[in-house]
């Protein structure tokens, strides 16, 4: 029997694509074909979940070819394998779909019909296209990263469920609570002690969750579209009833570090230092620039006419403000006025209005007998018997 070629090999340094690494995913059939099918055939448009992720290899990139020369000997070997081996006729291999594609020669199905791997995706041009993949019967693959000092660490298996777990747990607690609320004597003892466990119970699960949203934190900061990394992977031919083909199982995964997010841009590369003057700028001028409260104050002072005794208000140097001093108007005589003679005929009752004043009905007292034709006597006051408060209008 022939010796079995080489199929399984490590890749050169290579960025990886978007990753399906933190949880298998199961790849669907077209929708509008997942429509149309019976219930009982929609779970045939759909695979068995898998890791893995794709990657470009740049023609111009010498260590890029590399990599490429490495698959492609994989390739033949695996193919020459099965050949050995009687899983393919030679009529397979000239048939058979590589899963290493020329992406500027190789076609694929766009709908209903063939076009260059280019025209459908552009950004693939003068590249490789490959997808590493492993399904998940076969266990999520081995991956460690280099950390910041040099240091080779694995990477934690990522903690899935919780959310459920909490919910479910929560949801025993509860019911738990209520077998308390209603059990008689006799069985309070036993339903305390579920009540106990439930609550242990929902801690754990609280106590998993928060594990394992840092456990995403550090996925999110390594594996991400753009990381550099290096494959192990192993080449394996394979044959079905509508044809044959090889493809690139994912065995083990070191993430280098240092990559570029894909889609990604470096802020300084967006920002630059004019563009932040500029922004200040524009903050001046329609931020800044919005008057204050104390802005308001000071133009309604100014717009205000005073006195010319208003000279002597005290103007505070620090905060502008302008403390006014109380002031009697000055051409008040502080004697209370003698009464004016008013004829009887002469007296309107409408000459009393303010002109100042709303022009609205108002009741108006009726005269009284003070009002005669005699001018009372005036009545002597002392400067100092004068009481603001009883002429209001004087001061």
């Amino acid at each position: 029997m022939a010796t079995e070629l080489l199929t399984h090999a490590k890749t050169g340094v290579i960025q990886m694509g978007w990753p399906k690494l933190y949880e298998a995913v199961a790849f669907k059939g077209n929708k509008d074909d997942d429509k149309s099918a019976k219930k009982d055939d929609k779970k045939k448009n759909e695979s068995t979940p898998v890791y893995g992720f794709p990657v470009l290899l740049d023609k111009d990139d010498p260590d890029h070819m590399r990599t490429v020369r490495i698959l492609q000997k994989l390739s033949k070997n695996a193919e020459a394998n099965a050949i050995a081996l009687k899983k393919w006729g030679k009529k397979d291999r000239i048939v058979s779909n590589d899963g290493l594609k020329d992406a500027d020669e190789d076609e694929i199905l766009d709908g209903d019909k063939t076009v260059l791997m280019t025209d459908k995706y552009p950004n693939r041009a003068n590249h490789f296209y490959v997808n590493f993949s492993r399904s998940s019967k076969a266990g999520r693959p081995g991956i460690r990263y280099i950390d910041d000092e040099g240091i080779l660490r694995e990477l934690p298996e990522p903690i899935l469920g919780t959310k459920e777990d909490i919910q479910a747990a929560q949801a025993n607690l509860n019911d738990a609570r209520a077998a308390y609320a209603t059990a008689d004597e006799d069985a309070r003892e036993e339903a305390k002690t579920l009540v106990l466990e439930a609550t242990r119970n929902l801690e754990e699960a609280q106590e998993r969750d928060a594990k394992a949203k840092e456990v995403k934190v550090l996925w999110d900061k390594l594996v991400y579209p753009g990381q550099n990394v290096q494959a192990s992977v192993t080449a394996r031919a394979w044959k079905t009833q509508t044809g044959s083909g090889v493809s690139y199982r994912l065995d083990n995964l070191t993430i280098v570090g240092g990559g570029v997010r894909d889609g990604s841009f470096e802020y300084d590369e967006d920002f630059t230092d004019e563009d932040i003057e500029a922004l200040i700028a524009w903050r001046d001028k329609h931020v800044n620039a919005k008057p204050s409260k104390a802005d308001d104050e000071a133009a309604l002072l100014a717009d205000t006419d005073f006195d010319e005794a208003d000279s002597d208000d005290e103007v505070d140097e620090d905060t502008g403000e302008i403390a006014v001093k109380p002031r009697r108007k000055a051409a008040v005589s502080r004697r209370r006025p003698k009464p004016v003679e008013v004829e009887d005929d002469d007296v309107d009752e409408d000459e009393d209005e303010d002109e100042d004043e709303e022009e609205a009905p108002r009741h108006r007292p009726k005269k009284t007998s003070s009002w005669g034709r005699r001018k009372p006597a005036p009545v002597e006051v002392e400067d100092d018997d004068v009481d603001d408060e009883d002429y209001p209008d004087m001061f």
